[in-house]
């Protein structure tokens, strides 16, 4: 009887929810900073080189746990707290109810921000890509309202643009307008030139890493 009981779950399981497995292969770590929330800290985020459609970002939060953020662009995104010694390991799981369903609500401002590129920047002998996320409007732009972001690229990574911001993401998926290569230096500006929020490159590490996710399925009765 226990076996059948078994085997009715195990079936059930599999008919009720699909995995999706998402592929990582370099953890890269930088100093975080933000005037706005007053942080400090140093923080991953885990990217597969070759699908910039997702990423996964590592929050320091407490002594020995972190917050993973799991963004999939395609509809998902998660966030879960696990222990710095789960995620030293080969992969972790997402749980279901720690996960929603995504959709970019500010997918029509493509049509008003654009990327812009600047002549490159000569940083300790390296010379790195410098592109700017302006706003195309007019009247932002006449009454100075409008911040920017402002990237650093060393483009001798072979690494797909890694862009935490939904609508820059889907300005580079249209346009294919932002250089390959390792992301080295954020600044987010806001109005009168002022960062407000920084990230800068400490180190990258070369790692296999995996995030699982059970998804629920509805069945047709």
């Amino acid at each position: 009887m226990k076996l059948l009981t078994y085997l009715f779950c195990l079936f059930a399981f599999h008919t009720m929810y699909s995995q999706h497995v998402y592929q990582f292969d370099c953890e890269v770590r930088y100093q975080f900073q933000s005037k706005l929330k007053n942080v400090s800290d140093t923080r991953s985020y885990l990217i597969n080189s070759k699908d910039n459609s997702y990423y996964a970002l590592k929050i320091p939060i407490r002594k020995n746990k972190y917050k993973l953020i799991l963004m999939d662009y395609d509809g998902l995104i998660a966030r879960q707290i696990f222990k710095i010694e789960e995620l030293e390991k080969s992969g972790v799981t997402i749980a279901l109810f720690n996960a929603n369903s995504y959709s970019n609500p500010y997918k029509y401002q493509i049509n008003t921000y654009d990327f812009e590129k600047h002549n490159d920047s000569l940083i300790d002998g390296k010379r790195l890509n410098t592109i700017s996320l302006v706003s195309t409007n007019d009247q932002l732009n006449k009454n100075k309202n409008a911040g920017h972001n402002k990237y650093l690229v060393d483009p001798s990574f072979d690494f797909l643009p890694m862009l935490e911001f939904s609508t820059a993401y889907e300005i580079w998926k249209a346009r294919k307008n932002y250089p390959n290569g390792l992301l080295t230096k954020f600044y987010t500006y806001k109005a009168k030139n002022e960062v407000v929020s920084s990230l800068l490159f400490k180190e990258i590490i070369y790692r296999d890493f995996k995030i699982s996710y059970y998804n629920y399925v509805p069945q047709n009765l």
